[in-house]
């Protein structure tokens, strides 16, 4: 079974050129709440017209409805698209490896005077 984030991204890239352009820059912008993120569901809020997001997985196959007038009509829209690439960002940084605490690699020296 795919992941929810393979599935988006596959998604995103066959949206038009005005969704991608005007997506990274709301999600460069910061307007992208991730509401939910789980595996079979990711729920969004887009500060652009307040705008809700949903991606489900049904059937292994992704579902995804946006509250604004293009998305009620069934397209990858700006808002599908600004959440896209937040959910892969979100991934990316779960599947980073950890980075280790700071207080685990200091040492103290003293400093002859």
């Amino acid at each position: 079974m795919q992941k929810i984030a393979d599935l988006i991204e596959a998604e995103a890239e066959r949206a038009d050129q005005a969704a991608l352009d005007r997506g990274g820059e709301l999600a460069r912008a910061g307007a992208v709440q991730l509401v939910r993120f789980g595996p079979p569901r990711v729920t969004a809020e887009v500060d652009d017209g307040a705008a809700c997001v949903e991606f489900r997985v049904v059937d292994e196959t992704l579902v995804w409805h946006c509250s604004c007038p293009a998305g009620r009509n069934g397209a990858f829209c700006a808002h599908c698209v600004a959440t896209a690439q937040s959910v892969r960002i979100r991934t990316d940084r779960k599947d980073s490896p950890e980075v280790p605490s700071a207080t685990a690699s200091v040492r103290t020296v003293r400093m002859a005077s």
